[in-house]
């Protein structure tokens, strides 16, 4: 044999021949004795909802940019041949290995796919609280870093591998299965798998809010502002929920580039949408701390300087400043909830119907789409951005449901 490849998975859910995708996956190359050969790991691209982001820790917007799953079959397939696959819980990460590879149109002729299981030996090595990855590291003294990530949990694996293969010697007890995924008839690799960027989970460095404004070309000279009125409606409906999602940031730098914008004339259009929520503040004689911490979002989003907010509320001429968009829910207004929401969906579904509201799937009369993630890949998502319909976080729907309650009141 040519040794082992440890294989992880996060993914969207547990159904893999159905709708569910993988949304991670690392992979450590380990020897026929237990020594670590090489590793690598990335996001993937669902084209889909994310599901349970409070589990694996990913974002919509980490995976945006991340690739499909079919462009790294080449990259697995050359990884696993003639390996034995290895996994904690190997039926779940194979299982949605065979499906993803069948997705992206490799043939499998043999399933399940062989694999080696350190869930399955963990007794007869181990004495662990339960077969749980972490406490079968806990009692083989193996430190899980960055659990429920697919690299922290894949090198969590091979180390019980490691820890195995030195309390049994060879020849290991696992023989068939090292011959069964000897054997198995992979697709052959024409030539060297494409070279495919990896995109890691974030390094933890905290993001810019502004940062998307870097995008933005700032030449000179500078063009006149003709449609500078699409550019504010369009940060008006991106602003709803005081964020701008990486979908939003992406629409507002095409735009402007389309329009001819550069970077300090967008930065002037920002400035005059600031102007208007603060003549908004002002205009009952008093500005309340949520009136202030809101402007301040606002600031921070469209990249003004701490100064920003202070100016806006200066009470200075506003003749030119833009309307600053709002929702307000009106009985009949249609409203659809995607994604992995606080409230389950079907509590929301009952209160949006017996408040008199509708629920139903994505038209061009939908009001808002209420998503768990304002990035999220969903179908519903999609076409909601197809066709110009609000999508907002949840907290920001609970805002807008409670003020239309009292309404109805």
């Amino acid at each position: 044999m040519s040794g082992y490849a440890v294989i992880d998975l996060e993914t969207t859910g547990f159904a893999a021949w159905k709708s569910d995708r993988v949304v991670e996956i690392a992979v450590v190359l380990v020897s026929e004795h237990g020594q670590i050969e090489d590793e690598w790991a990335t996001l993937v691209n669902p084209g889909r909802d994310l599901g349970p982001t409070h589990i694996h820790g990913i974002s919509a917007a980490e995976v945006i940019g991340a690739p499909p799953f079919a462009d790294l079959a080449p990259r697995v397939l050359a990884a696993v041949s003639g390996r034995t696959i290895v996994a904690h819980n190997s039926r779940f990460d194979t299982g949605f290995l065979a499906a993803e590879l069948q997705r992206a149109g490799v043939l499998l002729t043999k399933l399940p796919l062989p694999s080696l299981c350190t869930m399955e030996w963990a007794p007869a090595f181990l004495s662990a609280q339960s077969r749980r990855l972490e406490d079968c590291c806990a009692a083989a003294g193996i430190a899980l870093e960055n659990a429920h990530s697919a690299l922290g949990d894949a090198r969590a694996t091979a180390g019980l591998l490691t820890v195995y293969l030195s309390c049994c010697g060879f020849p290991t007890p696992w023989q068939q299965a090292n011959r069964l995924c000897a054997d198995y008839p992979w697709p052959e690799l024409s030539s060297e798998p494409p070279a495919v960027p990896l995109v890691p989970r974030s390094s933890g460095r905290p993001r810019r809010p502004d940062e998307w404004l870097d995008r933005i070309v700032a030449r000179l000279p500078r063009a006149e502002v003709v449609a500078a009125d699409s550019y504010l409606e369009l940060l008006g409906r991106a602003l709803l929920d005081r964020h701008l999602s990486v979908h939003e940031q992406v629409a507002l730098v095409s735009l402007a580039e389309s329009l001819g914008l550069c970077r300090e004339q967008v930065l002037e259009l920002h400035r005059s949408y600031l102007t208007a929520m603060g003549a908004l503040a002002l205009a009952d004689g008093v500005v309340t701390e949520a009136e202030r911490s809101d402007l301040a979002r606002v600031a921070e989003c469209l990249g003004l300087g701490p100064d920003a907010v202070e100016e806006s509320l200066s009470g200075g001429p506003v003749a030119s400043a833009p309307a600053v968009v709002a929702v307000q829910l009106a009985a009949g207004d249609r409203i659809v909830v995607t994604g992995d929401t606080r409230r389950p969906r079907e509590e929301w579904i009952a209160l949006i119907e017996r408040s008199g509201l509708e629920f139903g799937g994505v038209t061009k009369r939908t009001k808002v789409v209420v998503a768990a993630d304002p990035d999220s890949l969903s179908g519903k998502a999609k076409k909601a951005r197809d066709y110009g319909v609000p999508i907002i976080d949840e907290t920001t729907f609970e805002r807008l449901f409670a003020d239309y309650l009292r309404s109805q009141a």
